[in-house]
């Protein structure tokens, strides 16, 4: 099938040491993670940056035909159902059986996201919570968690299929993977990409791959308090529906509000005082509409 050729580069430091892989545009409406990782491939071209040890792999573009057509996903969201496909039906069924692979080998993975609703940047932790991985986490310079996303997903109502939760990450966890992903904000975030940067730039230092020199750093990124919440529920998008009001990710809801409301009269409405997360108005039928989640005391 053609463009399923993927730019796929792996840079190898001179001694033994850990494999961390880096992807970009999963989502192909997603631009800060290829903007952030060909930023960094630049640097190493130009000699400013060497990977020391260990290896590491990036693929700036995971979804190339909805990279070039400005699209969240051609014909299935690449990063649901991921796992190998013997008999691919659709485009990015051919992507699974080229990205697996690489998520099978690696040590560590950063895929970098945006996303619809308007916020900041997060990360998305998920499996076990040791200290190696807690660390990695802290590398990449942003202290708001939000953990859980699986297994609130896979625990819908309405949900189908168990594997529409398991994405790059959740794979590459099967594989005994340190996966995260790193949310830099709203989609055309103006820091979006240099959040993208700094993060793999921390996690390289931290691993031990390579030292960024000090004025390639960005210091600048506006920084959160720390914030650590745990998702407890997804709900789909089952039918014509819509938001209450314009909700923006994180926002503060309180117990009994009415979040949205679909057209035959049925009212979706916060079970407990906590905060609405990645609210999509646009999802379509089948797709997630909102998570929510509470805050968590785990010290992260």
């Amino acid at each position: 099938m053609p463009d399923t050729q993927l730019d796929i580069q792996t840079f190898a430091g001179a001694t033994e040491g850990p494999t961390l892989t880096v992807l970009g545009a999963v989502h192909g409406n997603e631009i800060c993670g290829p903007e952030a990782i060909e930023k960094l491939i630049a640097h190493i071209n130009a000699g400013d940056i060497t990977i020391k040890s260990g290896a590491l792999t990036v693929i700036p573009v995971c979804n190339p035909r909805a990279y070039r057509q400005g699209v969240r996903f051609t014909q299935r969201n690449l990063n649901r159902f991921m796992y190998p496909k013997d008999s691919p039906r659709y485009y990015e069924d051919h992507l699974d059986n080229i990205i697996c692979p690489v998520l099978e080998k690696t040590d560590y993975l950063l895929d970098l996201h945006s996303y619809t609703s308007q916020g900041d940047a997060f990360v998305f932790l998920g499996g076990e919570l040791d200290e190696e991985y807690l660390g990695f986490a802290r590398s990449l310079g942003v202290p708001r968690y939000i953990f859980g996303w699986a297994e609130a997903l896979s625990n819908a109502e309405d949900l189908q299929d168990k594997r529409q939760a398991q994405g790059t990450t959740e794979y590459a966890r099967l594989h005994d993977g340190k996966a995260l992903t790193l949310e830099c904000g709203t989609h055309l975030h103006p820091r979006g990409a240099d959040v993208g940067f700094e993060a793999i730039c921390g996690a390289l230092e931290h691993l031990g791959l390579a030292t960024i020199p000090a004025h390639l750093r960005i210091t600048d990124l506006p920084t959160d308090e720390q914030d650590n919440i745990r998702m407890k529920g997804a709900q789909l998008k089952t039918k014509d529906g819509d938001f209450t009001q314009d909700w923006n990710n994180m926002d503060a809801v309180p117990r009994g509000t009415l979040i949205a409301k679909f057209n035959d009269g049925q009212d979706l409405i916060m079970q407990e005082n906590g905060y609405i997360v990645l609210p999509n108005r646009n999802a379509e039928i089948g797709a997630e509409w909102f998570f929510w989640g509470v805050e968590d005391p785990l010290e992260l």
